[in-house]
């Protein structure tokens, strides 16, 4: 069973009184000499090892300088009014930590495959967030080379030219998940992006995967800082389960596909991204930044977008001609103006946000009730040629109270 030190004990002043001496006369001339106590006062500071943020802005745990020394991290400023040291911990290729708050991270000349390993730091831990302060790897292939796609070893997407452009044929980061569903596999530029995953018992497993030679794309200068938080089965704000993302703490924020800032989105993809309801709200609204921030799937030529369920998120015949796989999904979808027309769940295709509207117009906002919130992203293996080139989305939500 591992458990971890819960407070810290410094002895603040340790006071000495004196031995003294006294004489005084028994009327006799004999003098009496008595010997004064020797007095000890111990004052004992005890402080929580809580989290702490060192310098750099880089978070810690509060620990004495001797228990930082020891469990082998390093101080990065002081806490504790001063009596504890913020210990940050981190780990690189090769190595276990089963500290909280540990970066795993690059030296700068790292090869094949780098692997670190994550330990729970008691044994009430159940979830890990994967902060990714830096995230820059070689990202998603280009190859317009064409192939037959096939699935479960029957073709798909009527036999279309396809190809394997947003695969991450030459590195790849993944978490592995024992006891529960681990999250996709990514790759490109991720810097400031967040990943959510069950933890488990038997350790979590980091993993980047670091090609020789870019396969459909040129090698990056890679770099990564990633900060594992491990959170307590009892803690109140645990990730859903099932969810890839977890935004919480203010009613308006920026959600994305992963890599977006890549250029394009990746494939085999199943990001579920959720947005806790802030106190008073019952609706949440998303519209995209620019025009062109939302573009999965579809026919580049076309530029047209889908609502149809029947059309997105499979290889059904009727969306084969102009649409594809990849997909959004956002339950109980509808248009934030009256009459609030509803939409379909599945969306795929190019236009100024999530519903189809003329070339050159603005973004409409779209809405939804549906509770708990969330945007789903689905990505399959293949693009058909038409396709190349797709980036993703981005999108701004707003949760209001309008309608409660």
């Amino acid at each position: 069973m591992r458990t971890s030190t819960m407070e810290t004990m410094v002895p603040l002043v340790m006071l000495l009184v004196s031995l003294h001496f006294v004489k005084f006369s028994d009327g006799r001339n004999n003098h009496v000499q008595r010997d004064g106590k020797l007095l000890s006062l111990f004052q004992i500071v005890t402080f929580p090892n809580e989290p702490c943020i060192g310098n750099a802005g880089k978070n810690g745990t509060c620990y004495t300088t001797e228990e930082c020394t020891a469990k082998g991290g390093s101080a990065a400023g002081t806490c504790a009014q001063g009596y504890g040291v913020c210990c940050s911990f981190t780990v690189n290729c090769g190595g276990t930590r089963s500290e909280n708050c540990t970066y795993f991270e690059s030296s700068g000349n790292e090869a094949g495959s780098c692997l670190a390993t994550i330990c729970p730091c008691s044994d009430n831990i159940c979830q890990l967030r994967l902060d990714f302060d830096q995230f820059i790897i070689s990202g998603p292939s280009t190859l317009t080379e064409s192939l037959i796609a096939t699935k479960f070893g029957q073709s798909v997407l009527a036999g279309q030219a396809s190809s394997l452009a947003g695969a991450c044929l030459t590195d790849s980061f993944s978490v592995s998940s024992p006891s529960g569903c681990a999250p996709p596999s990514i790759c490109g530029t991720n810097s400031g992006e967040h990943m959510y995953v069950d933890a488990s018992e038997a350790c979590n497993d980091l993993r980047f995967v670091l090609g020789n030679q870019g396969v459909g794309t040129g090698i990056a200068n890679r770099q990564w800082s990633v900060k594992v938080t491990q959170y307590a089965c009892d803690f109140k704000n645990l990730a859903p389960e099932g969810c890839t993302q977890y935004h919480f703490g203010a009613s308006t924020d920026i959600i994305q596909t992963y890599n977006f800032a890549g250029g394009r989105h990746l494939a085999d993809q199943n990001q579920n991204i959720c947005i806790r309801r802030e106190r008073g709200n019952c609706k949440i609204c998303f519209t995209a930044i620019e025009a062109i921030d939302v573009a999965v799937s579809g026919v580049l030529a076309d530029m047209g977008f889908n609502n149809d369920d029947k059309k997105c998120c499979g290889y059904s015949p009727a969306g084969l001609a102009d649409q594809g796989f990849d997909c959004i999904i956002i339950p109980g979808l509808m248009k934030s103006a009256a009459p609030n027309e509803r939409l379909g769940d599945s969306m795929c295709g190019h236009n100024a946000g999530l519903v189809d509207v003329p070339v050159g117009a603005d973004s409409v906002t779209v809405c939804s009730t549906r509770q708990p919130f969330n945007v789903r992203f689905r990505s399959d293996t293949f693009e058909t040629m038409g396709e190349l080139g797709i980036l993703g989305f981005r999108l701004v939500y707003t949760q209001n109270s309008n309608g409660c």
